[in-house]
C-alpha cells in the first residue's frame, strides 16, 4: 500500500496546537505495531508534529513482539495496523483482552470499511482511524480520548470493585426488586442465601412486624423491607437482612446455660445465696440447703449470721467490697455439714453480696479416712525395708515414699522427675512391660562407692487409675550375697569335681587305655583269640575317656575362663553335636566383655537349656544365639523338640527355677515360650550390669 505524501516536519499540521508541550507533563508511551517501515516512519513524523504533549513511540513489526511488549505494562496506548502479514490487529487486540491486558488500542488501516470499524469496536478498540485521513490533530485527539477513556474505565472498575468488596464484606443481604418481584440488584449474600419469595412469605407470617425473623438452613436473619422510587418514578421495594445467627445462638446458649445451672443447683451439693447490705438473706437456692429446716425457701428474711454462725468477719468484708473464701461447719438435720463458702460483693446491684457454697462433707470425711490410711502406710514404710513409688505413662517417677534404700542413692530427690529406666537400665524390660499392662519382678544390682548392693523391684500396671505403673523396692543385699556365696560354693565344687574327673579318673582311664592297647597288640602278634577281647576293652576305655572329658568340660568350663563366654558356648555346642548326633550350632552377634560371675551364670543357663532340649524335648535341631550388639543384650536357646506348657510345668528335673534365679542374679529376666508340639524358645534378657568385684 502506497502511503500518502509525508508532509515536511517544519510545516505544522492543519489544526495542530501552536503551543509547545505542557511543562512538567509526562510523555505518553505509545506501542506502534506496523509491518510497513514506510507507514511506521510516516506515523513517527505525525507524532513528532504533536506539540500538545510529548509522545514516546516504540515500534514493533510482528504481533509476537507487540504482545511481549504489552505484557510489560509500560505503555499508555497501542496503535495497531490492521494488516500485519498473515495476522491482523484485531487478532492481536483479542489476544490482549484474552490475557486480561487492558491497554487502550487504536486500530488504523488504509481501507476505511464500516464492517471493520464495527468489528474493532466490538473487540474493544478505543478508536478506528484511516491512514489516508490521519493528521497530527486527529491522531493526538484519538490518543487523548483513548487514554482518558481507559483511565475513566479503570476508575469505574475500581469503584465497582470497591462497591462489590463492601457489599461482600458487610454481613448484610441487600436486594432491590420491582412490583412483580423481579430482582434489579442483589449482593452476593442475598444471591447465595435468599429469594424474594422467602422474605415475602416471612412478612406474611408477621404482618405487623417492621423486621421479620427468617431462618434459612443453619443461619438466622432479621429482614426489613422498605419502599424506593427510581428516576422513572417506578415504585420499587428494597430488602435488607442482617445475619443474627450469633445473637440467636448466644441467646440459645444462655437459655441452655440457665437451664443447666438450674439443674446443677437442683442436683449437686451446691447453694447460691444473695444477701442485702444488712446481711439479710433475700434468696437462697440449691441442693446443699436440703438438710436445713424448710430448705432454701425457709431461709429468706433470716440473717446469714444466724444460719452460718462464726462467719461475721469474712461476710462483712464481702459486704464492704472484698472477695472472701472460708469454710464453716453447721448442724443440719442433726448431723454436721461442712460447707466451703465463696462470697463476693454484688457489683451488679452495688450493694449486698452473692454467696456460693459447696457441700464438702463427703470430701472432708474422705480426707480424714485418707489421712488415717496414710498414717498407716507411713508407719509401714518407716518400719519395713522397702520403698513405694509411682510412674507416669512415660516411665517418669512422680512419687516415691520410703527411705530404706537411701543408702544406695535411691531417694525422692534423686528419682522424682526422672525416667526410672534411664537411671537404672537393668529395669528397662520390667518398666516397659508394666507400662503395657503387665506385672514384672526384676532384680536390680549396682555398686555404690565400691560396694555391691541388690534390690528386688516389683513393677506393675496401675490398673486403678488406668495409666502409668506402681513399684515396690526391697533391699535384699544380704540375702543375695549369701545366695551368691552358696552358688559360688556349688560352682566351685563342680569345678573341683570336673578337675578330679579330668586329672584323676581321666588319667587313670588313659593309663588303662594304653595298657589295653599294648595287650591287644601283643595278643595279635601271638595270634591269640583273646586279642579281640583286648581290642573291645581298649575301645570301651577310650569311649569312657571321651565321656569323662565331656563331663569334666561341663562341670569345669575351661574355655569360659580362658577365652570368654562366646568361645565357651561355641565349644559346648560343638561337643554336644558330636556326642549326641544332633544339629547344634552357636550364633554370636557383637562382642560383650562380661565379668566372670555374669559369664558363668549365662553359661549355666545355656547348659541347662541344652540338657533339657536333649533329655526331655528330644530335639534334633538346637540354635544358641548370643546377641550382644545392643545395650539390651539377650541369650537365646531355641529347639525343635516336643515342647511343653510352661504354666503347667512344676519344674521337676528341668532346672527352670535355677535358670530364672541365675537370670535374676545378672539383673535380667528369663522368658520361656513353648507349647506341646511346637518347640521351645528360652531368652535371657539383661542390660550389662556394673563391674562386680
Amino acid at each position: 500500500m502506497t502511503p500518502p505524501p509525508v508532509p515536511s516536519p517544519a510545516a505544522p499540521a492543519s489544526g495542530a496546537a501552536a503551543a509547545g508541550p505542557a511543562v512538567g507533563t509526562a510523555p505518553i508511551r505509545v506501542l506502534l505495531v506496523e509491518d510497513s517501515e514506510i507507514d511506521a516512519a510516516h506515523a513517527k513524523v505525525l507524532f513528532r508534529r504533536i506539540t500538545a504533549r510529548p509522545h514516546h513511540v516504540e515500534w514493533r513489526t510482528t504481533p509476537a513482539e507487540a504482545l511481549a511488549e504489552a505484557r510489560t505494562g509500560t505503555y499508555d496506548v497501542g496503535l495497531f495496523d490492521q494488516y500485519l502479514g498473515h495476522e491482523t490487529g484485531l487478532d492481536l487486540l483479542r489476544q490482549l483482552r484474552h490475557e486480561g491486558i487492558e491497554l487502550p488500542v487504536i486500530l488504523f488501516t488504509g481501507l476505511g470499511l464500516d464492517e471493520l470499524d464495527q468489528a474493532a469496536l466490538a473487540a474493544g478498540a478505543s478508536d478506528y482511524l484511516s491512514k489516508l485521513e490521519l493528521d497530527p490533530t486527529r491522531l493526538e485527539r484519538s490518543i487523548r480520548y483513548a487514554v482518558n477513556h481507559a483511565r475513566t474505565l479503570a476508575e469505574l472498575r475500581a469503584s465497582q470493585a470497591q462497591l462489590q468488596l463492601f457489599m461482600r464484606s458487610v454481613p448484610c443481604a441487600v436486594c432491590i426488586h420491582d412490583a412483580a418481584g423481579e430482582v434489579l440488584f442483589q449482593n452476593e449474600i442475598f444471591a447465595r442465601d435468599f429469594s424474594v419469595a422467602d422474605v415475602q412469605a416471612a412478612s406474611a407470617r408477621h404482618p405487623a412486624a417492621s423486621a421479620v425473623p427468617l431462618q434459612l438452613g443453619a443461619r438466622h436473619w432479621l429482614a426489613t423491607r422498605f419502599p424506593m422510587v427510581d428516576r422513572a418514578g417506578r415504585h420499587l421495594s428494597g430488602i435488607a437482612a442482617i445475619d443474627v445467627t450469633q445473637r440467636v445462638e448466644a441467646e440459645t446458649e444462655l437459655r441452655r446455660t440457665t437451664e443447666f445451672l438450674s439443674g446443677v443447683l437442683a442436683t449437686l451439693p451446691v447453694a447460691v445465696t444473695r444477701i442485702d447490705e444488712r446481711a439479710v438473706i433475700r434468696e437462697a437456692r440449691g441442693q446443699a440447703l436440703a438438710d436445713f429446716a424448710g430448705g432454701g425457701d425457709a431461709l429468706g428474711g433470716r440473717s446469714v449470721f444466724d444460719v452460718l454462725p462464726g462467719t461475721e468477719t469474712p461476710i462483712r468484708e464481702a459486704l464492704g467490697g472484698a472477695a472472701v473464701n472460708f469454710p464453716v461447719t453447721v448442724l443440719a438435720g442433726g448431723k454436721p455439714k461442712h460447707l466451703e463458702n465463696y462470697y463476693r460483693f454484688d457489683r451488679s446491684r452495688g450493694a449486698g453480696a452473692m454467696g456460693f457454697a459447696i457441700d464438702v462433707t463427703a470430701r472432708v470425711e474422705a480426707e480424714r479416712l485418707i489421712k488415717q490410711q496414710s498414717q498407716l502406710l507411713n508407719g509401714l514404710l518407716a518400719n519395713l525395708p522397702m520403698i513405694v513409688g509411682r510412674l507416669d505413662p512415660y516411665g517418669y517417677v512422680v512419687e516415691l515414699e520410703g527411705e530404706q534404700l537411701a543408702k544406695y542413692g535411691i531417694t525422692r530427690s534423686a528419682l522424682v522427675g526422672h525416667p526410672l529406666a534411664a537411671l537404672y537400665p537393668q529395669l528397662q524390660p520390667a518398666v516397659a512391660a508394666a507400662l503395657r499392662g503387665g506385672a514384672v519382678n526384676s532384680l536390680l544390682t549396682a555398686q555404690l562407692d565400691g560396694t555391691e548392693w541388690f534390690a528386688d523391684f516389683f513393677i506393675f500396671s496401675d490398673r486403678e487409675s488406668g495409666r502409668g505403673a506402681l513399684f515396690f523396692g526391697c533391699d535384699i543385699t544380704q540375702r543375695k550375697l549369701i545366695e551368691r556365696e552358696l552358688l559360688r560354693i556349688g560352682d566351685a565344687e563342680k569345678n573341683r569335681i570336673g578337675s578330679d574327673l579330668h586329672d584323676g579318673l581321666g588319667q587313670c582311664l588313659t593309663g588303662i587305655s594304653c595298657l589295653s592297647a599294648a595287650l591287644r597288640d601283643r595278643l595279635r602278634q601271638e595270634d591269640r583269640a583273646e586279642a579281640e577281647d583286648a581290642a573291645t576293652i581298649a575301645g570301651l576305655v577310650q569311649e569312657a575317656i571321651v565321656q569323662t572329658r565331656a563331663l569334666a568340660r561341663g562341670l569345669s568350663p575351661v574355655q569360659l575362663e580362658t577365652n570368654g563366654l562366646e568361645a565357651a558356648l561355641e565349644d559346648m555346642t560343638f561337643h554336644l553335636q558330636r556326642l549326641h548326633n544332633v544339629e547344634c550350632r552357636f550364633v554370636g552377634v557383637g562382642v560383650c566383655e562380661l565379668p566372670p560371675p555374669v559369664g558363668l551364670h549365662l553359661y549355666r543357663i545355656a547348659q541347662e537349656a541344652l540338657n533339657n532340649a536333649l533329655k526331655h524335648a528330644r530335639a534334633r535341631r538346637i540354635v544358641v544365639t548370643a546377641d550382644f550388639a545392643a545395650p539390651a543384650k539377650v541369650l537365646r536357646i531355641e529347639d525343635d523338640g516336643c515342647g511343653f506348657d510352661p504354666a503347667a510345668d512344676n519344674g521337676r528335673g528341668s532346672g527352670l527355677s535355677l535358670m530364672r534365679y541365675r537370670a535374676a542374679m545378672v539383673g535380667g529376666t528369663l522368658a520361656i515360650v513353648s507349647q506341646p508340639g511346637a518347640g521351645t524358645r528360652i531368652a535371657c534378657r539383661f542390660v550389662t550390669p556394673p563391674a562386680q568385684p
